[in-house]
């Protein structure tokens, strides 16, 4: 069970935080998946480059993953995009146990943040799976190749229906205009699932990081349901989500209740205004 939550946890970064552990009912019914808006972003907290450094805990008091975030920005085919990298591992302690080494890329447009490639490795002791996932814009529709060492390639694709991958999702959420009480909905897909996201925004409220410094945030809550059979929405525990209140919107700090206790990550070094890249064109995203 432990070993489940960490994976995606720590992988994913937030907007997975709902694989966590039992589904919780929303506050009101979710809309239907063709209904989701398409936002369009207002703020671009982003534009200039990000590092993100957040380190996750088993009730607070035993490391057992961390997780880099880079975000850079870059010329493609002409067009400027970014590209966001994902780079979690467990720690030490962990690697006894069971080591994980996860990598997630992500492209979007930089002013509509459309998406366009994503690629999830996963390197789990024995384990190794490689998804990449490409949007082609003439057919609407998501490609998905999923590579598993042993076992024969998985091929599928599906319409898009305004569906995002998890890393844009977090970036279209921080764009825009939202205030206490609203609910951000996002069709999301994992993978070989799609899923239904609701992202409450319940509150203000003041949050104490490790390092002592208080920061004003929003307090988010998730819900997830299942729009294809199979997924994990099921897993959902009491998850929370709390985004800085200020221009950067950055996610501080993520809870979740598990089997034994409570998994928190928290942002602990953040650097804005990192150097961007130039990719030759025609080049694909690493």
């Amino acid at each position: 069970m432990f070993r489940r939550n960490m994976n995606l946890l720590a992988a994913l970064w937030v907007v997975l935080a709902f694989v966590l552990g039992s589904v919780s009912e929303a506050g009101q019914p979710m809309i239907k998946p063709e209904s989701v808006p398409t936002y369009q972003p207002k703020f671009y907290p982003f534009e200039g480059g990000e590092k993100a450094v957040y380190r996750t805990s088993w009730n607070g008091l035993i490391s057992v993953a961390t997780a880099e975030i880079y975000t850079t920005s870059t010329m493609l085919d002409g067009k400027k995009v970014y590209q966001v990298r994902v780079e979690a591992k467990t720690s030490r302690m962990l690697d006894l146990i069971w080591k994980m080494r996860d990598t997630i890329t992500s492209t979007f447009d930089a002013k509509a943040l459309a998406p366009s490639h994503f690629k999830f490795s996963q390197r789990e002791n024995a384990k190794v799976i490689d998804t990449v996932a490409r949007y082609n814009g003439s057919t609407k529709s998501w490609a998905v190749n999923r590579q598993q060492v042993g076992k024969k390639p998985q091929l599928y694709e599906f319409d898009s229906k305004n569906t995002l991958d998890p890393i844009t999702a977090v970036y279209v959420a921080r764009s825009v205009d939202f205030k206490v009480g609203d609910r951000l909905y996002f069709n999301i897909f994992g993978g070989r699932y799609r899923y239904l996201l609701e992202l409450l925004v319940e509150r203000k409220e003041p949050v104490e990081l490790e390092s002592g410094k208080v920061v004003e945030a929003y307090k988010i809550i998730p819900f997830i349901q299942n729009t294809t059979k199979g997924g994990y929405a099921e897993r959902l525990n009491e998850a929370t989500i709390w985004i800085s209140a200020d221009e950067r919107r950055l996610p501080i700090k993520l809870s979740s209740k598990i089997a034994f206790g409570s998994v928190y990550m928290e942002l602990i070094q953040d650097k804005h205004g990192t150097q961007s890249t130039a990719a030759e064109p025609g080049q694909s995203p690493s």
